[in-house]
């Protein structure tokens, strides 16, 4: 066992797990991991909110959820989704605190 978990860069008890769920599964490749996913519907609620994953987050608890993920684990799956080329469309432009009403001059003053 040791020699395969050396050669496949993990260790020996994960080895020894994988025997087991191929003998209780019958299945001899890895399954395929889910991972978590943003549903269309709050892809669309970031979209409202400017993009803001704090805000997303704060009116997904707002709205009861069973289970609102922790913020870096919304920024994270919206970050790869993006990576992934799944386009965001934004309905109102994000806030900057202290921002608001700020001009720039031509000379950059």
């Amino acid at each position: 066992m040791r020699a395969v978990a050396e050669t496949v860069g993990v260790s020996e008890r994960t080895v020894w797990r994988w025997l087991e769920q191929a003998k209780t599964t019958g299945q001899l490749e890895a399954g395929v991991r889910q991972g978590d996913a943003v549903s269309d519907q709050v892809w669309a609620l970031l979209g409202e909110v400017g993009g803001n994953v704090a805000e997303l987050r704060r009116r997904l608890a707002a709205a009861g959820g069973a289970s609102v993920p922790s913020a870096s684990t919304l920024h994270r799956v919206i970050r790869r989704d993006r990576r992934a080329g799944r386009a965001l469309m934004v309905e109102r432009e994000p806030e900057w605190p202290g921002r608001a009403g700020r001009i720039r001059s031509a000379s950059g003053a």
